[in-house]
């Protein structure tokens, strides 16, 4: 199998050793939104990395009560290497920056924000600059997309808006909010934003400009008219529109774009070209040769069909997660899968490459969730994943054999695991350098059993995909002022549960970055990051 990335394979002999935990969050976050403030403001001194003051940054206090669970929905390394960013259910991106010796010091550090930044509403995505570096405060940026808001470029190391990119549906004149931002890391001038169905094309250096170019994959926002003459300006040709019904059994592929990936560096497949992959909620994954407008539709990969030739289907419910492994072959993880999601062969995609399987059975619903659970490629191509078990688990998707393949389907269990935490694990987060992992970890609870939680990312993901196109900013406006005037009947209720939980805030606790299970009202709160030496 000359094909094989170096470094993987059958012949691997290293001996696993358990990964060693160099640092955390501790007990912060292992409690509900408003308490994990208080917690967190003590543990700065009331003094964010900056030398703002915490409370006029948070605006923490009575008259901000949120008792739901904090929950870390992902987490990442900056290009760099030196810092971890996070987003928060807070609706807030923290910045941890690592410190010199944290593979050096014999106990694990605790990790504190060097800033934070506060968002309108919960980002549905970001993207860090590829060029970030700590030293140069001009590049240490990072894209957002908020609901009813434009794209911004933040500073993850002071509180301002570097530059604003609006994206405005052209019938309603409401922002359109992507699901899905990548930069163009080769010039780190342009970014890709994906929306429902669209595609569009950002120069990072045209400040309050909309898209260069918007290129729709399928015909929810096109009229009659636009097709017989050819979609002019566009992201690509016309002649990948007809491909793409061609590839597609003769449909046009629509769908929410949840997930974009390129390809780094040189490919066997296109040359020197590279490669955008675009996932979707509806299931499926389009190839395109470039992610700029010479860019032709290379293949479709469909999850709502079988994924080997024998029948065999895998479950999800959308694309999550793409992540390009060893120049030819790409990870497609789903939500409310369980695994390590599916590897496909770039060369041959009639069917899955390989199927990566947790420990339990497929039809295991306990071992499934709706929140989006983020992949790694290790430095060696191993791929890594967090569980709702909070485990996470390593594959080697290189490691069967060539006749294991033509039997009839190749899965893949994982040579390696470790328990990361007591909740879900959201993301494992791999260092582009050392030989170092972060994993986020945190599920959505509250102080009370209730029948409705504030609004999620996922629920309002799945809500936009079914929604018709014009109706659906309309209908997202009624359940928005619905959610908040029971948001509001819940605050007065409960406001005997909020004194309990900040007076348990103001009370110091001894800090500890491996802390699990310290101080939790009810249940479980594993609510946190944790850095681990591999």
């Amino acid at each position: 199998m000359s094909d094989i990335p170096s470094g993987s394979g059958t012949s691997r002999s290293c001996v696993w050793k358990p990964p060693r935990l160099v640092a955390g969050t501790g007990d912060i976050y292992q409690t509900s939104v408003t308490a994990s403030h208080g917690r967190e403001e003590r543990a700065l001194n009331g003094k964010i990395g900056n030398g703002l003051n915490y409370r006029e940054v948070v605006n923490y206090g009575k008259d901000n009560v949120k008792l739901g669970s904090n929950v870390f929905r992902s987490v990442e390394w900056t290009p760099d290497g030196t810092s971890l960013v996070a987003v928060t259910e807070d609706n807030f991106i923290r910045t941890f920056i690592a410190p010199p010796d944290l593979l050096t010091s014999p106990t694990p550090h605790p990790l504190h924000p060097y800033n934070i930044i506060t968002t309108p509403t919960a980002p549905f995505t970001t993207a860090i600059y590829p060029l970030f570096t700590l030293s140069d405060p001009s590049t240490t940026h990072i894209l957002t997309s908020c609901h009813s808001q434009p794209i911004h470029l933040r500073n993850l190391l002071y509180p301002h808006i570097a530059a604003s990119y609006p994206l405005i549906h052209p019938t309603t004149e409401r922002y359109l909010a992507p699901h899905s931002l990548v930069w163009d890391d080769t010039s780190a001038t342009h970014f890709l934003a994906g929306t429902d169905s669209q595609i569009h094309l950002f120069d990072a250096e045209r400040y309050n400009d909309g898209p260069v170019e918007t290129f729709t994959t399928g015909k929810r926002r096109r009229r009659r008219k636009q097709i017989h003459q050819g979609y002019k300006g566009g992201f690509f040709s016309s002649s990948t529109l007809q491909s793409s019904a061609v590839v597609d059994g003769g449909r046009d592929v629509r769908g929410i774009i949840s997930s974009l990936a390129l390809q780094q560096g040189y490919s066997q497949y296109g040359g020197s070209s590279r490669m955008l992959a675009a996932g979707t909620f509806s299931r499926r994954v389009l190839l395109y040769s470039s992610p700029y407008g010479d860019g032709e539709l290379a293949g479709v990969i469909d999850l709502n069909k079988p994924v080997f030739g024998n029948g065999y289907r895998v479950r999800g419910n959308g694309v999550v997660d793409l992540k390009f492994l060893g120049g030819n072959w790409l990870v497609v993880k789903e939500r409310d899968s369980s695994g390590g999601g599916v590897v496909y062969d770039l060369r041959d995609l009639r069917e899955a490459y390989a199927v990566l399987i947790g420990d339990t059975s497929d039809n295991d619903s306990k071992r499934r969730s709706n929140q989006r659970i983020s992949i790694g490629i290790l430095n060696d191509n191993r791929i890594s994943a967090g569980g709702v078990d909070g485990v996470v688990r390593i594959w080697d998707p290189f490691q069967s054999s060539r006749d294991d393949r033509e039997s009839g389907g190749c899965f893949v269990s994982p040579m390696e695991s470790f328990v990361a935490a007591e909740d879900p694990v959201t993301a494992v987060a791999v260092h582009p350098f050392a030989g170092v992992i972060a994993t986020s970890s945190g599920q959505r609870k509250g102080l009370k059993s209730r029948g409705s939680q504030a609004s999620s990312d996922d629920d309002t993901e799945e809500e936009e995909e079914e929604e018709e196109e014009e109706e659906e900013e309309e209908e997202e406006d009624e359940e928005e002022n619905e959610e908040a005037k029971k948001e509001g009947t819940r605050k007065g209720n409960w406001a005997s549960d909020v004194e309990s939980e900040l007076a348990a805030a103001d009370t110091p606790k001894d800090h500890n970055p491996s802390a699990v299970t310290a101080s939790k009202p009810i249940e479980v709160w594993d609510n946190g990051i944790r850095v681990w030496a591999l």
